[in-house]
């Protein structure tokens, strides 16, 4: 018997503040035929043009309405800066609509506390834009970690350093809404230690204790947000995560790397070399190529909706990981 197959999964983008995500999303969606995009959304004409062209999508709008209130739309991908993601998830679960969000899912535990009880009352599936569960590199370290061939989680760092965001593709404007206090929860950590957090939760399957760090303007004094974070996480464990992310790079020299240290081996690995190396206890460093760490976002939504797979990472994985952000930055502050 000839299983069918399921239609495709027809999706509307919402917002391109984001544009990092948003316009790789729509390209992807574009040329996956289990998906269809059916509509762009942003109040910026001008944008809404330009990803149009560039994923030959014919339906647009200015009004998120144009998403939220179409019965043909199963699945929203909200890529607005993040104080008007609330409102548009919650909008969504309300219609029934599966979820993809931008990353942090809120500014707030509060508005993060209303997506988590609007998409559990719906029951529709949420996907954090910020989770890496089935990259080849995030399957790589998820087999080592698994495998028992590092022993012990006992420590990690992870680190980005990249220079400023830019508020869209070839602009002069600076990095527009990532720099606004009142569009987003933090600057430079926050914008990428979310990634990060998402994975420590994955490999070092332990809940945060303690937090505690530092924030600076180091390279764009007078920046309403930093350009520096670096905080030290103590996991009930008893493991100490280290998570350093900055805007403070020199142009064109974007790099991210990750060590993670265990009773029995040790994982590295970097973009800067493009490498990943293994080694295990009475053993030396062997290194291969590093794996790709592709987004996953639609893969994940489609294994979720189709096939009932649940994500790597869900809507109260998000909230969680936005509870250790603001714990850092709350820390930052004291002092302490």
């Amino acid at each position: 018997m000839t299983l069918a197959t399921p239609a495709p999964l027809r999706i509307g983008v919402i917002g391109f503040d984001h544009w990092y995500a948003a316009i790789p999303f729509a390209r992807k969606i574009a040329a996956e035929p289990a998906v269809r995009l059916r509509a762009l959304v942003d109040r910026d004409p001008a944008r809404v043009r330009h990803v149009a062209d560039l994923t030959g999508c014919e339906r647009t709008s200015t009004d998120p309405a144009f998403v939220l209130d179409d019965p043909e739309i199963d699945a929203i991908a909200c890529f607005t800066s993040v104080d008007q993601s609330p409102d548009l998830c919650v909008a969504a679960a309300r219609a029934g609509k599966h979820i993809v969000s931008v990353k942090p899912l809120a500014t707030t535990l509060a508005e993060a506390d209303r997506i988590v009880a609007e998409v559990e009352r719906a029951g529709v599936v949420f996907v954090p834009s910020e989770s890496r569960h089935t990259s080849p590199l995030a399957v790589r370290l998820a087999g080592l970690v698994n495998s028992g061939r590092l022993g012990e989680l006992r420590a990690g760092t992870f680190a980005m350093h990249s220079g400023l965001p830019v508020a869209w593709p070839g602009s002069t404007e600076g990095p527009g809404w990532w720099a606004d206090p009142a569009r987003t929860a933090g600057g430079a950590w926050i914008d990428h230690a979310v990634y990060q957090l998402d994975r420590m939760n994955a490999l070092f399957g332990s809940p945060v204790a303690e937090v505690t760090g530092t924030v600076a303007d180091i390279a764009h004094p007078g920046l309403p947000v930093e350009d520096y974070g670096h905080a030290v996480f103590t996991l009930q464990s008893g493991a100490v995560v280290t998570v350093e992310d900055t805007w403070i790079a020199p142009a064109g020299t974007s790099s991210t790397r990750a060590h993670i240290v265990g009773s029995e081996g040790a994982v590295f690995h970097s973009t800067a070399t493009g490498t990943l190396g293994v080694a295990e206890a009475g053993g030396e460093w062997s290194f291969t190529k590093l794996p790709a760490d592709t987004f996953d976002t639609v893969e994940v939504l489609l294994a979720a909706v189709n096939d009932g797979v649940t994500p790597g990472s869900t809507v109260r994985t998000a909230r969680q990981t936005l509870a250790a952000c603001l714990a850092f930055y709350e820390a930052a502050r004291r002092g302490h």
